[in-house]
């Protein structure tokens, strides 16, 4: 069906173009200015309504096992792919899978296991994805690229390079996705984030957010700005436990959510929401509620992949297991990680399957967290053109 309908498509797009270019000539300059934008939508609706089709069908044929695969990221092991590593992909399908210092070897070895990994699922690869925030956070030791704290003091434009420089030195390795930029605003010296925020000013922080992001697409890699809706303002490590944070949605709007906006604004296709205690809003961690996912979407707009932070950190420690699951397939996120699963791989994915098949989860909605996922990884593998190819 892929390469049925892209076949279709291509066939199409001579006579189109001819026509258009037909059009442009008889019809003069002025008129070329007034029918090439609107010719230009026409195209670009097509295209998009091919890639949907795509996607639908991809999904459609997927079981729900696969399907809810999808909704998760978990952790790679070792440094370099085995049998029983590989067994672990092919059997759970898992959206994603990240990268820390431990599964860092030497050059050729770290590309050849992405590789590997990206080569484990079909039709549609996992994400490989990194904490390379530069400064403390650093898994790839020769990244020639500072942390957030230096790079605050740059100028924008130097600032956007950077980003660019350090996206494309993780594509030579062929990760897809790095958890950067933090856009938490470090008020205060004692900010558990100071280190690790471009500052304590928010149009300043929105700032090299922005440039973060403009340059890490640029370098072929995406972004995912963090902790939303901010961690700046509390001392306490989520890590550890969770951070309360009271501040009305007024009042954050006019603050915290600066960074987040201006990532929105810049293009940014994933962001991280932190585990939380905003109690002028919800009584349930941001990273579980649907409150935070409705003001990430309606309030800043963001139609991306949403992405929890770490479901196994102390934040949640309260919580059992299954409950932190069923919290967050309800709180809207598209994909869940967990760099320590509670339990294997398929056990996680067929706890989430229960709870659609016994109708405590919607499965249409968690079907939409799948597209959505399944939307970025056509535009970010490029898969429409392949099946093309």
């Amino acid at each position: 069906m892929n390469e049925h309908l892209l076949s279709a498509l291509h066939t199409d797009a001579a006579p189109y173009t001819t026509t258009r270019r037909q059009l442009l000539a008889g019809a003069g300059l002025a008129a070329a200015t007034s029918l090439a934008p609107r010719l230009a939508r026409a195209e670009g609706s097509t295209i998009t309504a091919t890639i949907d089709t795509l996607i639908d069908k991809t999904v459609e044929r997927m079981t729900l096992t696969q399907q809810l695969g999808q909704l998760f990221m978990f952790p790679a092991y070792g440094v370099e792919m085995t049998s029983s590593f590989l067994s672990s992909l092919q059997t759970a399908q898992p959206g994603g899978i990240i990268f820390f210092g431990s599964n860092i070897g030497a050059d050729d070895q770290v590309k050849k296991f992405v590789n590997d990994v990206h080569g484990s699922i079909h039709p549609l690869p996992p994400f490989v994805a990194i904490d390379e925030e530069g400064g403390p956070v650093v898994r790839l030791p020769q990244d020639p690229v500072p942390g957030a704290v230096e790079l605050g003091l740059m100028k924008n434009k130097t600032v956007r390079a950077l980003g660019k420089e350090r996206a494309q030195y993780l594509a030579e390795f062929g990760f897809d996705v790095n958890f950067a930029p933090v856009a938490d605003i470090a008020y205060q010296a004692t900010s558990v984030m100071a280190s690790r925020s471009f500052g304590n000013n928010p149009q300043t922080v929105a700032d090299k957010v922005s440039a973060t992001v403009v340059g890490s697409a640029a370098g072929g890699v995406v972004a995912a700005a963090k902790h939303f809706p901010g961690h700046g303002r509390t001392t306490v490590d989520s890590h550890d436990a969770i951070p309360v944070v009271d501040i009305s949605k007024k009042e954050w709007l006019s603050s915290d959510a600066e960074p987040f906006a201006a990532a929105v604004k810049a293009g940014v296709e994933m962001i991280m929401v932190g585990h939380l205690d905003f109690p002028q809003w919800d009584s349930l961690p941001t990273s579980l509620s649907r409150v935070a996912t409705d003001t990430l979407r309606n309030d800043l707009g963001f139609q991306g992949v949403i992405v929890t932070d770490d479901l196994n950190m102390g934040a949640l420690a309260g919580m059992a297991p299954s409950e932190v699951l069923r919290r967050a397939a309800l709180g809207g996120a598209d994909l869940l990680l967990y760099v320590a699963s509670p339990d294997s791989w398929p056990g996680m994915i067929a706890q989430l399957e229960s709870l659609v098949r016994t109708g405590k989860v919607s499965r249409s909605r968690l079907i939409g967290n799948v597209k959505r996922i399944a939307r970025l990884k056509y535009q970010h593998f490029q898969l429409a053109e392949r099946a093309k190819g």
